[in-house]
């Protein structure tokens, strides 16, 4: 007889619980919001996050949305402290996969992000790039593979660092291909594609954002991509995947939360964002960096995290990649 009671009352009590959570997320955000950046002001990542929070700042009356930059470790300053901070809709993590492969590759860190980091809503989503100089011999994804094979190690490959995204891509590359070119770890972007301008390597491999520039000037060339689909802003270039069919690799921006922070509130985030992505200046800034608003909602971006976890993880594994 109490077991009954008690299910009349949990049932009971469902509407009541709904109806709390629905108004949270009406009535939020009560205090300025935060949005925490693991990277250096001025990045394509902090600069889509100050648009987000622009945008919604004025789509809700009378809210607050701070971004506060706190770069280091990879992102990992930044993913601890959101974290460890109190999951009342007030503090979110934007970032992309850096922050799963540096957790990866330094194996030292006690932040789990599949655990302790919730995904919310992914904001862009960007192809990298295969890069060379214009008089680079290969034109083609089928002609850099069998130029990498006739050259081995003597073909040099940049890339922003031992653990970046640009990085465990090439890697996969190599094992799906069985390639072989040698690897050149520079400290950051800019310097990676510099060191291809002036010849200190062969290729560089990055994302659109960096030799913008170059590559509308024609100074460098973009052989493949290594999105799904190829890039509205450079249709020419064609993806590895025409080549490669199942090579993919996309690098995301998106907003994650504490555990434990209400459904209702990151519903609404997630809804607010996207509905702020489908805005036609937000679609021209986003592409200006090489990116596309994504799609997918709450759902499509937890199907991707976990699936970069699980693809990186057996990356770093399998190639028992290490801290550089």
């Amino acid at each position: 007889m109490m077991m009954n009671w008690r299910r009349r009352s949990i049932w009971g009590a469902a509407p009541a619980l709904l109806a709390s959570g629905a108004a949270r997320a009406q009535s939020w955000p009560a205090r300025p919001v935060r949005f925490v950046v693991g990277f250096a002001a001025g990045g394509a990542n902090d600069i889509i996050a100050r648009l987000l929070a622009q945008k919604l700042a004025e789509r809700i009356p009378g809210s607050s949305f701070i971004v506060e930059n706190r770069p280091g470790a990879s992102t990992l300053v930044a993913a601890d402290h959101v974290a460890r901070a109190a999951p009342d809709g007030t503090t979110f993590f934007y970032t992309s996969p850096s922050t799963q492969i540096a957790v990866l590759v330094n194996r030292t860190t006690n932040i789990d992000p599949m655990a302790a980091l919730l995904p919310v809503v992914m904001a862009q989503s960007a192809p990298l790039a295969l890069v060379s100089r214009p008089d680079f011999p290969a034109r083609s994804v089928a002609e850099f593979i069998a130029l990498a094979r006739e050259r081995g190690p003597r073909l040099t490959i940049s890339h922003p660092g031992t653990g970046a995204v640009n990085h465990l891509a090439m890697v996969l590359l190599m094992r799906r291909t069985g390639i072989e070119p040698t690897l050149v770890p520079y400290n950051g972007n800019q310097p990676s594609i510099t060191a291809l301008i002036r010849g200190e390597v062969d290729l560089a491999h990055d994302g659109l954002f960096t030799p913008r520039a170059q590559l509308q000037e024609r100074t460098l060339r973009a052989i493949a991509l290594t999105g799904t689909e190829r890039s509205p802003l450079y249709p020419e270039v064609p993806t590895f995947a025409e080549t490669l069919p199942g090579y993919e690799v996309g690098f995301w921006g998106g907003l994650l939360a504490p555990r434990g922070t209400a459904e209702p509130i990151m519903d609404r985030l997630a809804a607010e964002v996207e509905a702020i992505l489908a805005l036609p200046d937000v679609i021209e800034r986003i592409r200006s960096f090489g990116a596309e608003p994504a799609r997918g909602g709450r759902a499509g971006f937890a199907r991707a995290y976990a699936a970069d976890w699980e693809k990186w993880s057996q990356v770093v594994r399998e190639n028992d990649i290490r801290p550089g």
